[in-house]
């Protein structure tokens, strides 16, 4: 948004037909800005930001949505300060375990309006 990565948490997805246009958007709840101190100690890896629930609602674009990741509690203590409930986010969860599984996924089509499906290898 703006040029700026966020992550939100979608709680549902709605199609709307204006004026013969048809928008598709999503409402999230933002998370907040990544902690700096972690961000930085972490060589820019720990993304730990804060949930704030329906105080940061937005209707955004779906084209918008880069990644679907996994924002996993954690209370970390961070500088003297008092520890509480944070979230970190991972990326892909479960695609370490399926490869060592030795599952994997190829996605088939276009993605944009046609067909895709995936395959199991």
């Amino acid at each position: 948004m703006n040029g700026e990565i966020w992550i939100g948490e979608v709680y549902f997805f709605i199609h709307l037909s204006l004026e013969s246009r048809d928008i598709a958007l999503a409402l999230v709840s933002l998370y907040s800005r990544p902690d700096q101190t972690l961000l930085d100690v972490s060589v820019n890896t720990l993304w730990s930001c804060e949930y704030q629930g329906d105080s940061a609602l937005r209707f955004i674009n779906v084209k918008c949505i880069q990644a679907v990741v996994a924002m996993i509690p954690h209370a970390p203590v961070i500088e003297g300060r008092e520890a509480r409930e944070r979230f970190f986010l991972v990326e892909k969860p479960g695609l370490d375990v399926a490869t060592m599984a030795g599952t994997e996924e190829a996605m088939t089509g276009d993605g944009v309006g046609g067909e895709s499906s995936v395959d199991t290898v």
